[in-house]
């Protein structure tokens, strides 16, 4: 195994200001750029299906990632590897390190607008859309400091298999996910904010997070996401589902999701507004135990599990 970055393991203090600003200079550095972030290794490991592969470990959580590149990508992969590993470390922190060694999703970063990746159920892929010239424009860059961050924060809330209702799956991810963006890359963090503040603040209809859930998603919007063979599954087999992960638009879905970006402000905000009532602390052990045991978590037991003097405030907040 050919080791690209390997650097000295970190103590088990907390988050460092010298370790953010690693972090920061990593998720920021030119395409062509190699940047290093203390604690995080970067090995090549054997590619498949005609992509390149790098496994990203935060040495001290122990944590890792897959990051996959086709040829025209291999600068830009090079360059945010480490911010990758960077965000290993934030959310491991953030959700308490309760998960060592842990696979967290992988991502592929590619230059083909057509890729599919593959969704055998082993293994969640995430696209980062890089251009044609190898170079990283606004929409890769905020799937990489934004979007990933929150991306696997759903993978920890499944590490043990539970199936979260969807106020609290959107608003733990949120709450932990603009963190590591504000840790990241705050300009970035601050412009989210700001866009998903100004749609709740022209919300005309109530958000009823409560009622937040139960989606049925249109069969087109999986179709154009899935291979010519998944399409032929789904054909000749009514109960076959393919395997995630997929990307999906307000109008992809059924039900009513008109509200969504209001939705994901109001449901960060009940976890910031705990946090600040109860501490962090709370929170986090709060989360840790909703996402502990395996299948399907009814929305009075998540409330139920919460601290005690935020229980019927939460309730509130679910009309």
């Amino acid at each position: 195994m050919l080791t690209e970055v390997v650097t000295l393991l970190l103590s088990s203090a907390p988050i460092s200001p010298d370790f953010e600003a690693q972090a920061r200079a990593a998720c920021s550095a030119a395409v062509g750029k190699r940047p290093s972030v203390e604690g995080i290794r970067i090995d090549r490991e054997p590619g498949e299906r005609g992509l390149s592969k790098l496994r990203v470990t935060d040495q001290k959580s122990t944590g890792w990632m897959y990051v996959y590149y086709d040829k025209v990508s291999e600068r830009a992969a090079l360059a945010r590897a480490a911010c990758f590993g960077a965000q290993l470390r934030l959310l491991s922190d953030f959700t308490g390190n309760v998960w060592q060694n842990a696979q967290w999703s992988s991502v592929v970063l590619t230059s083909d607008s057509k890729y599919i990746p593959p969704r055998d159920g082993t293994e969640t892929r995430w696209t980062v859309p890089i251009k044609r010239d190898g170079g990283i424009d606004a929409a890769g860059q905020s799937r990489i400091v934004t979007t990933m961050p929150h991306e696997q924060v759903h993978a920890f809330q499944r590490r043990a298999g539970a199936d979260l209702v969807r106020w609290f799956q959107e608003g733990h991810a949120e709450w932990v996910g603009r963190k590591v963006t504000a840790a990241i890359a705050p300009d970035e963090a601050d412009a989210n904010a700001r866009e998903y503040a100004d749609a709740l603040n022209a919300s005309k209809t109530p958000v009823r997070l409560a009622k937040w859930g139960g989606l049925a998603v249109k069969s087109e919007a999986i179709l154009r996401q899935i291979s010519a063979e998944d399409r032929r599954k789904m054909e000749t087999d009514p109960t076959y589902v393919p395997a995630g992960p997929f990307s999906f638009k307000s109008d992809d879905f059924e039900s009513d999701e008109s509200n969504t970006k209001a939705r994901y402000q109001a449901s960060w905000a009940l976890f910031r507004d705990l946090e600040q009532k109860q501490g962090g602390g709370a929170v986090r052990d709060w989360a840790t135990s909703a996402t502990s045991h395996a299948g399907a978590v009814s929305s009075s037991e998540v409330v139920a599990s919460a601290p005690p003097p935020s229980r019927d405030e939460i309730e509130n907040r679910l009309q």
